[in-house]
């Protein structure tokens, strides 16, 4: 009995091969990759932005614009630092809320913020002022805006609502997202 099928099986794989060679027969299409598949699924950064002229991150907020978003109360000194990766960071606190600015231009641009999507709590894309990026890690106090500026560089604004200040604040991405616009508004074009 396992003969006969055996005998069976290969009788028809030979009739169906030979039916697929046969003359006036269609030929199996070749698989094609389209274009959209080659190309990465990150938006284009249309107005590239030039962060390699920053060399401070504190002067993406001007103490004005910090004043403006509500930080005027207890406010203390923004503060110089560097990032794990060696880039530029600025903190500012005050009473009412905490914010970061950290320039990336080794490892940013939207490709390297959709590489984020794996490795976070949660993501969401997002753009400010035309400027493609994410929210990520948002909590119901905090949240991280990953913005692209140019296909190689990214700015990303940490914020942490501490006590107090207005509404607005409450809403911890929209919030990062208005410091964001803030801070491109000094970031020169390329």
């Amino acid at each position: 009995m396992l003969r006969r099928a055996t005998l069976t099986t290969a009788s028809l794989f030979a009739v169906l091969g030979a039916a697929a060679c046969a003359p006036g027969s269609t030929p199996a299409p070749t698989p094609t990759i389209s274009e959209e598949t080659t190309t990465s699924a990150a938006p284009q950064v249309q107005n590239p932005k030039n962060l390699k002229a920053v060399s401070d991150a504190c002067q993406l907020l001007t103490q004005d614009q910090f004043s403006q978003l509500g930080g005027s109360a207890g406010a203390k000194p923004p503060e110089s630092d560097t990032s794990g990766l060696g880039e530029p960071v600025c903190d500012w606190r005050n009473d009412a809320f905490s914010t970061s600015v950290t320039i990336n231009i080794t490892h940013g641009g939207p490709a390297a913020i959709e590489g984020l999507a794996g490795a976070s709590d949660n993501f969401k894309p997002t753009q400010v002022d035309g400027y493609p990026g994410a929210r990520v890690d948002e909590q119901s106090d905090l949240c991280r805006i990953e913005l692209a500026v140019a296909e190689d560089q990214t700015v990303a604004i940490n914020y942490f609502k501490n006590a107090g200040g207005t509404p607005e604040m409450d809403d911890p991405c929209g919030f990062a997202e208005k410091i964001a616009s803030e801070a491109l508004k000094n970031i020169p074009d390329a």
